[in-house]
């Protein structure tokens, strides 16, 4: 890839990248000193699916991103706060944002949110940072970042758009908000997340979003579960005991990340969910282990039918009047 960049004294504003590739790693240095600018228009109207924007960058020029019809991927660092108009206008396919964030700092969370609107899964991994001072060779401060998992979080904020509906006897346009995703993406204040905020709007998602959307937020927190509550643990976990068969499906769909391009949920999800949560009846279990033969997922049908046996042994087989069911691996 070739780039265009102006050095602003110490710092560096890449102003275009040309001919970038699907998956596009934006540059930390160039000449030896940090990008920490993206220009306006840096990317807008190529082909990338997939943006890395470096821990350095503070600002992000307006429409950077602008009409990107295959951008599916961002990973990006809480640093970029400042943000310009339309950095992801007209970008319909972003589905999933990759955040790590700095104790102790602000965020760009706020300002991502808010301009995409369609329904996005967000990773936010928390880190510490300690620097070095400037090698000989780049010039470029070192930076050492260390992180937990516990400070992990997996988030969903569901799709809504907005309609102007013709009020004609009062000559006025109303504007109607459709989907709960607005409602999510104020869970703010002070431009710091409130995570039980979050959870308090489940309630709205039950009734608003898909099964299996609320399935996976739930499956979500639950694995993550960072600053989450024990009112909002037992939510989430009721739900998953009594929509089991739409948990079932999204854990089975997660392992498979090639045929599913995102998903919250880690492969091989579907022993935990059955152990500790749905623990399941024969019946229950006869069904889950249909989904995975119909889903191909041969792993997860060999741990069903061995956790039947440990479970329920000859007691399903008396059920069946002997005779064992036989699974196409």
């Amino acid at each position: 890839m070739e780039f265009l960049y102006t050095v602003k004294g110490n710092e560096v504003c890449l102003d275009k990248i040309l001919e970038p590739e699907s998956e596009t790693d934006i540059p930390e240095i160039l000449e030896g000193l940090p990008v920490t600018e993206l220009g306006a228009y840096v990317l807008s109207g190529t082909a990338i699916e997939v943006v890395h924007i470096p821990p350095q960058v503070r600002k992000i020029g307006a429409y950077a991103f602008y009409s990107c019809a295959k951008l599916k991927k961002i990973y990006c660092y809480g640093r970029a706060t400042d943000l310009g108009a339309g950095v992801f206008a007209d970008d319909r396919r972003i589905a999933y944002l990759d955040l790590t964030v700095f104790a102790g700092e602000r965020s760009c969370m706020k300002e991502m949110l808010s301009e995409i609107r369609q329904t996005l899964r967000v990773q936010i991994h928390e880190v510490n940072e300690s620097r070095q001072p400037p090698t000989a060779t780049t010039g470029a401060t070192q930076t050492t970042m260390t992180g937990t998992k516990a400070k992990e979080a997996r988030l969903i904020f569901p799709e809504y758009f907005e309609e102007s509906v013709e009020n004609t006897p009062a000559r006025k346009l109303m504007v109607e908000t459709h989907g709960c995703g607005q409602r999510y993406r104020y869970c703010f204040v002070r431009r710091e997340f409130q995570y039980a905020g979050y959870d308090d709007l489940f309630v709205h998602a039950q009734v608003q979003e898909s099964e299996e959307l609320s399935a996976e937020m739930a499956i979500g927190r639950l694995r993550y579960p960072r600053e989450l509550g024990n009112r909002s643990r037992e939510r989430y976990e009721t739900y998953l005991r009594e929509h089991w068969c739409a948990a079932a499906k999204v854990a089975i769909r997660a392992d498979h990340p090639a045929r599913q391009s995102v998903s919250n949920v880690d492969p091989e999800t579907l022993p935990w969910l059955i152990e500790e949560l749905i623990k399941p009846d024969p019946e229950q279990l006869r069904e889950i282990t249909d989904i995975a033969q119909r889903e191909q997922d041969t792993a997860m049908v060999s741990w069903l039918m061995d956790y039947r046996h440990r479970i329920f042994g000859k007691e399903t087989n008396a059920a069946n009047g002997g005779r064992r069911r036989r699974f196409v691996l």
